[in-house]
């Protein structure tokens, strides 16, 4: 998470235009949002200054809930995919010992983001965490760096299409194989740090990890490809950020006009809500909710939805990264920008916050609104005296150390 976003050059010669180099504080502001997003989801308020019962909540707070829902999530995959595009290269893709040095990189930072959401799960007394699937997803992404743009769209469109009906057949058809398997011992798996401890749980972890969890890496993998492929473009072109910002409203409008052909002319909305009313008996959805965006079906079971946030994440990525190039705005949102660069620190702590200090749920909309004030306090007078937060202070100390930049070193030597 913690992400140069000055690319570095590649090993073979060219004539492409270096663009130069600074961090790109757009992707910080989204990945903030992301992250605020998320914190959200899990506070899930139920009143303002008093928890209540969920069926008393706000009107208001029931909106955003369903708004944040999902969506929040599907953008911090979305810039773990240009975050992997852009260490290894940006616009400019390495290649030869700097491309190898940069696959070993981001294997070693996987392995540092389990240790680290073991950690998290072991403190908080969690079963899982997004960090754990996150550490999969850049394995996922290491051979595919390669990749060009096109392929990389064209393989995001397909496998956009074809997984959600993949999930959308598991769940409704096949639900005892995506629940996640026994140990050895007909015992529920251990988590957290224990896990290291018990091989014998590893083969559950890694079934839950790859179906399991909300069916979450199926539903990732192409917002990771999407994201890689927009890593590779020239994100500090005006001209770029134009096409981008006209391609994210196209996916937008096209996702919502098809979950409103599948809800109203198809008949999708009528049998969802027949379904909810039946009583007894397995409940088995009906195909054309597959077309359906959430709150009708679930993100992962909808072939719009993926499509539709890539938009999102282009619209919000041209609009900020504009925005955060005038330094009125910089200042102005120098809280959600450094927020967004502590992402990882952020992330871990209010995981751990939320479960040993915040006491049981349902939770009032103060929590939130604290934590999140907090971290946007904190966050700039952090970096005021630190470049990177805790969390991403020790992951790139662990990866440079393990996997130093042999090639720079040498330049550097000889210069």
């Amino acid at each position: 998470m913690d992400v140069p976003h000055d690319a570095p050059p590649g090993a073979r010669p060219t004539n492409r235009p270096r663009p130069p180099r600074g961090r790109l504080l757009g992707l910080d502001a989204v990945r903030a949002l992301a992250i605020v997003g998320m914190v959200y989801m899990h506070v899930s308020p139920t009143g303002w200054l008093s928890p209540a019962p969920a069926r008393d909540a706000p009107a208001a707070l029931e909106w955003v809930e369903h708004a944040v829902s999902g969506r929040s999530m599907s953008l911090f995959v979305l810039m773990a995919g240009i975050s992997v595009a852009l260490m290894t290269g940006g616009p400019v893709p390495l290649d030869g010992d700097r491309l190898t040095t940069a696959r070993k990189r981001l294997a070693i930072r996987a392995a540092m983001l389990l240790l680290i959401s073991l950690c998290v799960d072991q403190l908080s007394g969690m079963n899982l965490s997004i960090l754990e699937f996150y550490a999969v997803w850049l394995l996922v992404l290491i051979p595919l760096v390669r990749l060009r743009p096109g392929t990389l769209v064209a393989a995001a469109g397909v496998l956009g299409a074809a997984l959600p009906v993949f999930c959308f057949v598991v769940l409704n058809y096949g639900r005892t194989w995506a629940i996640s398997p026994m140990n050895t011992a007909g015992a529920e798996p251990a988590f957290g740090l224990t896990l290291l401890l018990n091989p014998q749980d590893w083969l559950a972890k890694l079934h839950q990890l790859l179906i399991g969890g909300g069916f979450q890496t199926p539903y990732a993998i192409p917002l990771l490809l999407a994201g890689l492929a927009i890593g590779r473009l020239d994100l500090r072109s005006p001209a770029v950020r134009g096409k981008m910002a006209g391609c994210g409203a196209l996916l937008v409008a096209v996702g919502w006009l098809v979950s409103w052909v599948a809800l109203v002319p198809l008949g999708a909305g009528r049998a969802l809500a027949a379904m909810m009313e039946s009583a007894g008996g397995p409940m088995v959805q009906p195909w054309a909710s597959v077309l359906t965006l959430p709150p009708h079906q679930l993100y992962a079971l909808s072939i719009p939805m993926a499509p539709m946030m890539i938009g999102v994440g282009l619209l919000l990525l041209a609009g900020l990264l504009t925005l955060l190039e005038r330094p009125g705005w910089q200042r102005a949102l120098r809280p959600l920008t450094a927020a967004g660069s502590l992402a990882l620190t952020w992330y871990a702590a209010h995981q751990v916050f939320i479960e040993r200090v915040a006491g049981d749920p349902p939770y009032a909309f103060t929590l939130f609104a604290g934590m999140a004030v907090f971290a946007f306090v904190v966050s700039p007078l952090w970096l005021r005296w630190i470049r990177r937060g805790p969390l991403e202070w020790l992951v790139h100390r662990v990866v440079v150390m393990v996997a130093p930049d042999r090639t720079a070193a040498a330049r550097h030597k000889a210069a």
